[in-house]
């Protein structure tokens, strides 16, 4: 089976990632969507923690540019390739960092064609390049599991499961994500389903439940309780939000038409 390359989406403009992530040409040229926010910061978090292959960011946004988060990421030596989207206004300042930074841009808002063109050329860079681990870090074991995870992160795990599959000690693995990623085994899996529970929230019309096993929930209510606290709404109000931006976009495009 051919590798799937996983895109993340940063941009403080709410319409722009919610388009984005709905058109076709991902899933074509083979992308998954990994997750999309409009926090700059909260951004570099999950980016860490997800290793998305493709990251595609605005230039402009309040709390942190975009060449201030491709600083932070390359600073930890992240490889994911950069799309930045820009505005035609705010491209003659985007230039000068090409050379320090190799990313491919886009003009906001983002024509079919020009997307495709770009997912061409990003796939060649990807294709070209070895398999990389979903973290970087030092432990073997560690690295393993977090690919484990990623493909696997539906499933039912508990650090005991995971124990068992490597050989090692359920502490071992606790110990592992305290030392190298600052963090919990739980934690971790969480924000994993979270991110493809909102993937699946906005891309498909798989009722909430469902939603929910898909993620590793046998328990609705709680999947519920956990989602709210992570997005501060419910799963049925990041839905309907999403859908109302998809509703505005497409009477934008209807009446525009109709005005020429």
């Amino acid at each position: 089976m051919y590798r799937k390359y996983r895109v993340y989406f940063v941009d403080d403009e709410p319409l722009v990632p919610e388009q984005l992530v709905r058109k076709a040409a991902f899933s074509e040229y083979g992308y998954e969507i990994a997750g999309y926010t409009t926090d700059p910061e909260a951004a570099v978090g999950e980016i860490r923690s997800i290793s998305p292959d493709v990251v595609f960011t605005a230039i402009k946004m309040p709390e942190m540019t975009g060449i201030e988060l491709m600083d932070t990421l390359k600073s930890e030596q992240n490889k994911a390739e950069f799309v930045v989207l820009s505005t035609y206004k705010d491209l003659a300042g985007v230039r000068r960092y090409f050379n320090e930074y190799e990313f491919e841009y886009l003009i906001k808002p983002v024509e079919d064609k020009d997307l495709v063109n770009v997912l061409k050329r990003v796939s060649g860079k990807l294709s070209m390049a070895p398999p990389r681990t979903n973290l970087i870090s030092s432990s073997k074991d560690l690295n393993e599991i977090l690919a484990y995870l990623q493909d696997y992160s539906g499933m039912r795990h508990t650090r005991e499961s995971i124990s068992s599959r490597w050989g090692i000690n359920p502490n071992t693995v606790c110990n592992l994500f305290a030392k190298h990623l600052d963090t919990t085994f739980i934690a971790y899996l969480t924000e994993l389903r979270m991110v493809h529970a909102g993937e699946l929230l906005v891309t498909t019309d798989k009722s909430i439940k469902e939603v929910a096993y898909l993620c590793g929930y046998n328990d609705y209510f709680f999947f519920c309780r956990v989602f709210k606290e992570r997005n501060k709404c419910t799963p049925s109000q990041y839905r309907a939000g999403s859908r109302k931006v998809t509703v505005k976009q497409i009477n934008y495009r209807n009446n525009r038409g109709r005005g020429r």
